[in-house]
């Protein structure tokens, strides 16, 4: 019984000895390993620029100086809101903003309606808003 006793004292030792001999320490800095797929997560959880909300489509035509005009138009009015051009051949289409919520688009279509040819929103992946 006791030299089955001392016989896992003595594994239990050596599995120490070898877990401590797994760590480096140089000139009193340690060195951690970290598994490659951690990095991977890391760099895929700040690579997240865009998220699910809304844009407003505000010109649909094939003619890319329509569609350059009526950004200008936007702009103009709204210079803080974001505009994208957008190719669906055969036309462009010009969708503004990076509205979270469809209530945010809603205020903006009420105040354009009118202005442009067509406005329609559409559920779109946004850029992630902007810190002013």
């Amino acid at each position: 019984m006791i030299q089955k006793t001392t016989s896992i004292i003595l594994f239990l030792l050596f599995c120490a000895n070898v877990t401590i001999a797994q760590t480096k320490i140089e000139n009193g800095s340690v060195e951690v390993i970290i598994d490659s797929r951690v990095d991977d997560l890391v760099a895929l959880e700040n690579s997240i620029d865009e998220i699910q909300g809304y844009r407003l489509q505000i010109c649909f035509d094939s003619d890319k100086r329509v569609i350059d005009e009526a950004r200008d138009r936007f702009l103009k009015l709204y210079p803080m809101i974001d505009t994208y051009v957008e190719f669906e051949a055969p036309h462009f289409n010009l969708k503004v903003g990076d509205f979270r919520t469809r209530l945010e688009a809603e205020k903006i279509k009420r105040k354009i309606f009118g202005e442009f040819v067509i406005c329609i929103i559409h559920q779109d992946l946004i850029q992630l808003p902007r810190i002013d």
